[in-house]
């Protein structure tokens, strides 16, 4: 990205700040109130007449004064942006909300999306962790006659997947039982992704009756391991974006509901690049999806025993409060995995 200028990087900050919160696209003689008037507007006119032709501010309509572009709001938080912190009264909220005993994932990251909205006053976002991404507890096998079995996972956070499933012959229920001892003594702890690989390990090595062992207990848990499904992801206060000036525009404000009710673009953007640490912020164009090049996305992972699982995230337009709402997203995304290493 260029390098600017010390003054044009003061001119671009003004402008996204007082663009931010007035909504109004700003002009020289605003921008010289900032310098007390010790800078003229045409000299200030000359700085946007750079910034612009290098297309980090344009012009909405003639006469009218100057918005920040996507490659703007890039370089102000890249560049010119505070260091993000948590103001301390924030804190506190976040703490108080979690306070609260919560026994249900489900309610928990519910409770973690409303947070993210109320404080933010945009759209919070929690993408769930996979069945597949969490912790074994314990698994039960019940024979429900002849050939037939029930298989419930429990992990280790409370969820719960259960499968009938139908085997080619019979198991005796003595056998079953050491089949279940046997799955629940190697497996439990274990990341439920591992789980497959590993037994298959296993029955390479085992041999005699161990072998015959490993065989029944392959066979039960390929047919009744939980099924990949589609990530789910919890929304909260959609309401606040499309009240937002930029969606008065029925169709942006249709393409941004599309969105927010289908939900699987979305927790892909949410997600963001695993390989990268700390809030990811994804501005306008940046995201790939269409329907919502008019915002942008604040997001950062969350991990269970070091593991990333799922994240979390703001999305409001690209005229947002960046400072505020990526120190908030931080801040979350790291309260929310305490909660959650903490909490059984």
């Amino acid at each position: 990205m260029d390098e600017l200028k010390e003054r044009q990087k003061q001119v671009l900050q003004i402008i996204v700040n007082t663009y931010v919160k007035t909504v109004n696209p700003v002009g020289s003689r605003v921008i010289a109130k900032h310098y007390h008037d010790e800078l003229s507007p045409a000299t200030i006119r000359n700085e946007m007449h750079g910034l612009e032709e290098r297309d980090y501010i344009a012009q909405p309509h003639i006469s009218a004064g100057r918005v920040p572009t996507d490659k703007g709001y890039r370089y102000y938080v890249d560049h010119l942006m505070p260091e993000p912190k948590v103001a301390p009264h924030v804190a506190a909220l976040v703490a108080r909300e979690y306070r609260d005993r919560i026994d249900n994932l489900e309610t928990l990251i519910e409770r973690t999306s409303q947070i993210l909205s109320s404080l933010s006053e945009q759209a919070g976002l929690v993408v769930f962790p996979t069945f597949e991404e969490l912790v074994l507890k314990h698994v039960e096998i019940t024979s429900l006659g002849g050939r037939q079995l029930l298989v419930v996972w429990i992990s280790d956070k409370g969820w719960v997947q259960s499968q009938v499933i139908d085997l080619e012959e019979t198991i005796p229920a003595g056998e079953l039982a050491r089949i279940s001892r046997f799955l629940n003594q190697e497996l439990a702890g274990m990341v439920l992704e591992q789980i497959q690989p590993y037994l298959a390990a296993q029955l390479k090595q085992a041999q005699d009756s161990l072998h015959t062992l490993c065989r029944m207990a392959q066979t039960i848990v390929c047919e009744s391991f939980p099924k990949m499904k589609p990530r789910r992801m919890a929304i909260e206060g959609s309401r606040y974006v499309l009240d937002q000036p930029e969606f008065q525009d029925w169709e942006k404000s249709r393409r941004l509901f599309k969105v927010l009710e289908t939900k699987d673009k979305l927790s892909n953007l949410v997600c963001g690049d695993s390989e990268r640490a700390g809030v990811q912020v994804q501005i306008g164009i940046e995201h790939h999806c269409e329907e919502i090049w008019d915002c942008s996305v604040v997001a950062a992972q969350y991990q269970i025993n070091q593991r990333t699982v799922g994240a979390v995230g703001v999305l409001g337009p690209r005229r947002m409060q960046y400072e505020r709402v990526v120190s908030l997203v931080d801040y979350v995304s790291r309260r929310f995995s305490e909660v959650l290493e903490q909490w059984v």
